[in-house]
């Protein structure tokens, strides 16, 4: 038998692939995009076959320990994306390989640190002085049942390398290792029980008094009530005990068998139904179906100019690919945007609908993906990790928002979700269409010129007019013309100090809180201050690592890069002269939600931004209260700015709306221009009168 070497990319941050060969054993299940358990250096780690041969020039070759796949994870169309990727930003083909298998279901080996007996004795004795030594000492106190390895160790405690320091305490016995595997995230199983009679064969034995104990006839009339209940569930719903289920299945009167039961968040975001396609989208629409008919590949950058519900839009273009038999990758740039879209499509198309993102759990991530491979889903939704997505036969991908920053990805593999979204459509010979109010520059450019084909949409919903742009500026001390009386909150103004909002803006915010609307307040900036100087000398407090000026945060008493996460606590203390006169500067989030809580006590105020967004579950339940009119102000950063449709929103503020022309960026007046005709378009969405 002739002997069969694969090409295998490994999970590493190389530039190359690693030979190895298939053994007796495994020689008939290898196969090109399935993974496999390969030895590497002093370790075992999962790697990926993109390619098989019958002949190579190396002498010595390792065999591949086992095939960890029945069937092949990735097609042929992935790999070659993947490898696009890899050599177009020239990022490790691994990293670009792992990127579309879910990262928790891989098998690797490691060494886990555990403390030995004598470390007690030795911080008994103080013979320890080393600092970092007793900080890993706590911390693998804590975990002293499973361990860590040296990257969890490192992590925990936010240090880069702490391999001369584990050494040393393994060479002085303080702690020890064992070698063994990673346990990856696994399938949820769970039992269902349901009745093993018919309810006239029950109704029987109870009327004989064949079965007399209160609790087992109570639970059997339970399961009458529908053919099959999950059993933990049951329990609680029933008021029963395990052994009570134990009797019924000795006794053969009730069946339990295991599922496999699939993992999704939930949904908690609701609206009211709307009417979705206008006669300009149907247009749109139009065009781009010819182009998904004829099953050639081509760009369509589609221009939401005063956009209402573009969604409308999207819903139709996948519909007519899942007729087909296609498949649709639907790309938003924040996960912001995903509550509502994630409805309104599951809504159109049921259960064909998954959402792939980075706050999904471990469980969530590989149930998602199992689906999606199985085909169950055909249409995926998510940020730009979902263009990794192994879906078959794709039709239509969709970037919604194209312009946005956040489709570049800063950790490798390094990507543009908007760019690779095109050579993905092009292997699939499918449409893809980049939707956004205000184009990226590059987009606009290769639409004028032909090689993208434009569709406008010009209308807004319903005859809608676009919201009043109203510019302060905040050197002139105008007063705003008062219709009645002086209100209430102007009062407020004047025993409290306001720095950041204008008394037009107050103003304007006092009125809609009467009529009971929302309002969107925008900073661009999130902390208390964005930046804190030495009155004595001048020196601006910078980040130690990306010279960056760091951000003062009021809730934490920190001074914090939002570049490199690096922080330390705000003294006061110049660091370059010592002085004790520190002042912050400038406005953020905190700062702008402070002065609006001075002036509008009684308004129901909410602040998002990443420092209060501390899971996922919070970010949807502000949304979904924001839209039930159960919050009146909603601050924020950009975040608040993308995509989404509240109708009672009349008023949106823009706190010192030109400062981004100031930022060292070539794309500082192109990036300006885009979030503050994204933010005014947060009004305008229903038939009252609305103003930016």
């Amino acid at each position: 038998m002739k002997d069969i070497y694969l090409d295998i990319a490994l999970n590493l941050p190389v530039n190359s692939t690693f030979t190895y060969k298939a053994g007796i054993n495994t020689i008939d299940y290898v196969e090109k995009g399935k993974r496999v358990l390969v030895n590497f250096g002093n370790k075992s780690i999962t790697g990926i076959i993109i390619d098989l041969f019958s002949e190579t020039s190396l002498k010595k070759v390792k065999e591949i320990i086992s095939v960890l796949d029945e069937e092949r994870l990735l097609t042929d169309e992935l790999i070659d994306f993947c490898k696009w990727i890899s050599d177009y930003y020239i990022s490790p083909i691994g990293e670009s390989m792992f990127s579309s298998v879910p990262s928790k279901i891989n098998i690797s080996s490691d060494n886990f640190y555990f403390l030995t007996d004598n470390y007690r004795d030795a911080l008994d004795n103080k013979a320890i002085k080393e600092e970092i030594y007793i900080e890993i000492i706590k911390l693998l106190e804590e975990k002293s049942n499973t361990g860590l390895t040296k990257k969890q160790i490192e992590k925990r405690l936010k240090y880069s390398d702490l391999s001369k320091s584990i050494s040393e305490m393994c060479s002085k016995g303080l702690i020890n290792y064992e070698h063994s595997f990673s346990k990856p995230t696994s399938h949820k199983i769970v039992k269902i029980v349901s009745l093993n009679i018919s309810s006239d064969e029950l109704t029987s034995l109870i009327l004989k008094k064949l079965i007399k104990p209160a609790k087992q006839i109570t639970a059997l009339n339970k399961l009458t009530e529908k053919p099959e209940f999950e059993l933990n569930y049951f329990i609680k719903e029933a008021g029963i005990t395990s052994s009570v289920i134990n009797s019924l299945f000795k006794k053969e009167l009730i069946t339990i068998k295991e599922i496999r039961k699939h993992r999704e968040s939930p949904d908690i975001f609701s609206e009211d139904d709307k009417e979705i396609l206008l006669n300009d989208e149907q247009r749109i629409f139009g065009n781009i179906d010819r182009g998904d008919k004829r099953r050639h590949f081509q760009s369509i950058p589609a221009s939401w100019n005063y956009r209402k519900r573009e969604d409308g839009s999207l819903y139709t273009d996948n519909k007519g690919s899942i007729k087909t038999g296609k498949t649709a990758i639907v790309l938003v740039p924040e996960i912001s945007l995903t509550p509502q879209l994630i409805y309104r499509f599951k809504m159109k198309f049921d259960d064909k609908v998954g959402v792939i993102h980075s706050r999904l759990s471990d469980g969530e991530k590989l149930d998602t993906y199992d689906r999606i491979r199985s085909g169950k889903y055909k249409i995926i939704i998510g940020a730009r990790s979902a263009l990794f997505a192994p879906l078959r036969n794709i039709g239509i991908i969709i970037v919604d928002e194209e312009h946005d920053s956040s489709y570049k990805q800063d950790n490798s593999p390094r990507y543009n979700g908007r760019d690779a979204a095109i050579y993905r459509a092009k292997l699939n010979n499918a449409t893809v269409v980049l939707g956004s109010a205000t184009p990226s520059l590059e987009s606009f450019y290769n639409a004028e010129t032909g090689k993208y084909k434009m569709l406008v949409l010009t209308k807004r919903a319903s005859a809608i007019n676009p919201p009043e742009i109203k510019i302060t500026d905040l050197l002139k001390k105008d007063k705003p013309d008062y219709k009645d009386e002086k209100p209430d909150f102007f009062e407020t103004i004047d025993k409290v100090r306001i720095k950041f909002l204008s008394k037009e803006l107050i103003y304007e915010i006092g009125e809609r809180l009467e009529r009971k609307e929302s309002i969107i307040i925008l900073q661009n900036r999130r902390g208390y201050h964005s930046y804190l100087e030495c009155r004595s000398c001048g020196n601006v407090e910078m980040c130690v690592r990306c010279n960056i000026s760091l951000t003062y945060h009021k809730s934490f008493e920190l001074m914090k890069c939002h570049y490199c996460g690096f922080s330390r606590k705000y003294t006061k203390i110049c660091s370059s002269c010592g002085s004790a006169v520190l002042i912050p500067a400038g406005a953020g989030t905190e700062r702008v939600e402070e002065e609006l809580v001075k002036i509008f006590p009684k308004a129901v105020i909410k602040r998002m931004d990443s420092d209060t967004l501390t899971s996922r579950k919070l970010f949807h339940q502000i949304l979904k209260d924001f839209y039930d009119r159960k919050i009146d102000i909603l601050a924020g950063t950009q975040i608040i700015s993308k995509g989404l449709d509240f109708p009672d929103v009349t008023l949106v503020g823009v706190v010192n709306a030109d400062i981004g022309l100031l930022n060292p960026d070539f794309r500082a007046t192109e990036k300006t221009f885009q979030i503050l005709t994204q933010v005014s378009g947060r009004s305008g969405r229903s038939d009252k009168k609305e103003r930016c």
